[in-house]
């Protein structure tokens, strides 16, 4: 035969050339047999795909299966330092188990969040939660990014005049809730012992785009004014007294909707409505009735209802509901042609209360908000005349 090495022809029973001194025959390497009680590592020769096994010790549970030893061997040692009876726990197990906890004594809207960014995670469901890495969480959102088919319960694309109905991309606020909701199923799992690092705080999400949200300009809510006073109350447009009340009072379409006689507060003349939702900030906030608006009060809570704005029958009116078929037909029937939603009425009181240049804690108090920076960033729309205003004023 001819040495490996050197190719010099040798006896067949050579071990060593005796030329270049390479060993001929393959001494297979002993493996290192681990210590009692330390678990176990072996490959499984009927599985192509991630051969690997990790057994836990004494229990001998499988912990996982991987494509190589050593990534078997850094999970076994993972699982000594972090050892837990929830070592197969799926992410849908955890989910159930974290909710009773993580939802208690939160809104319905920011339950109504984290619900929707669960949905989309659906595809994980069964995975054990010690196997779950940032990649697969990523995709999900980057698929998310993307326009795609609407799905039916039966899990086929929903068909409509012989074309799928197509998705939009979802937006930024949408992707950011199923990122905080895997962050708080991290938290949970690392202070149970399941696994021992937040891998939601490597996710990727698309740029954040900027820019501030369109209210009502001063023609259009003088022509809302309008139609809700009309004239000798001729020519009043149903609602448009709801758009000018939360208009004037910057209340969220449910905080609007949830008004009772409790809400409303009055002593020496100044009447104010108390309480909010969404943050503790809001919860807590103090939001005077302007003058223009007071009739307009006087005029809902004449019809004793459950609710201030209510239904003719007195019950209240459904969010969805007013949204639809109260807010926008207004809006139509006044003129407005820009779709504007509920809350650019937020914004509208922003905008007129920065433009009456209103304190800055005053400001706060009445948006509800922790900081003055979020009004600034988000609600505060000032148009070039009225900017143009503000720079003559410096000397």
């Amino acid at each position: 035969m001819n040495c490996k090495k050197c190719k010099k022809e040798i006896e067949d029973d050579f071990i060593f050339c005796p030329w270049c001194g390479t060993k001929q025959i393959r001494t297979p390497r002993r493996t290192i047999k681990r210590e009692n009680l330390t678990g176990s590592v072996y490959k499984r020769n009927d599985r192509k795909n991630r051969p690997w096994v990790a057994l836990t010790p004494k229990t001998q549970q499988i912990i996982g299966h991987y494509e190589t030893a050593q990534q078997a061997k850094d999970a076994l040692d993972d699982y000594r330092k972090n050892p837990t009876t929830k070592l197969n726990i799926t992410l849908k197990q955890i989910y159930e188990e974290w909710i009773p906890l993580g939802l208690k004594d939160k809104s319905k809207q920011l339950a109504d969040s984290y619900n929707a960014a669960w949905i989309k995670l659906k595809s994980l469901y069964e995975v054990k939660f010690r196997e779950l890495r940032t990649a697969q969480v990523q995709s999900i959102i980057d698929g998310l990014q993307k326009q795609r088919p609407k799905l039916g319960k039966d899990g086929k694309p929903v068909i409509k005049d012989d074309q799928p109905v197509m998705l939009s991309p979802m937006s930024y606020s949408a992707l950011h809730d199923i990122k905080v909701l895997m962050g708080l199923l991290y938290k949970y799992a690392m202070q149970n012992d399941i696994v021992n690092k937040n891998y939601a705080e490597f996710l990727v999400l698309p740029k954040k785009v900027s820019g501030v949200k369109d209210c009502f300009n001063d023609l259009e809510l003088k022509r809302i004014e309008g139609a809700a006073f009309g004239t000798d109350k001729v020519n009043k447009v149903p609602f448009a007294d709801c758009i000018l009340f939360m208009c004037y009072t910057g209340l969220r379409i449910t905080e609007f909707l949830t008004l009772n006689k409790f809400s409303v507060h009055e002593k020496d003349g100044v009447c104010a409505l108390y309480g909010g939702i969404k943050t503790d900030a809001g919860k807590n906030k103090v939001v005077p009735v302007h003058h223009k608006i007071k009739p307009i009060l006087a005029d809902w809570m004449s019809k004793g209802g459950e609710t201030i704005f209510c239904r003719p029958d007195g019950t209240p009116y459904p969010v969805k509901y007013f949204r639809e078929s109260c807010f926008y037909p207004a809006l139509k029937e006044i003129g407005i042609t820009r779709k504007l939603t509920p809350h650019a009425t937020r914004r509208t009181l922003a905008t007129l209360m920065s433009s009456a240049n209103v304190r800055e804690e005053d400001f706060i108090a009445m948006m509800g908000h922790a900081d003055f920076g979020v009004d600034i960033d988000s609600y505060i729309l000032q148009s070039a005349e009225k900017l143009q205003k503000s720079i003559e004023m410096i000397p």
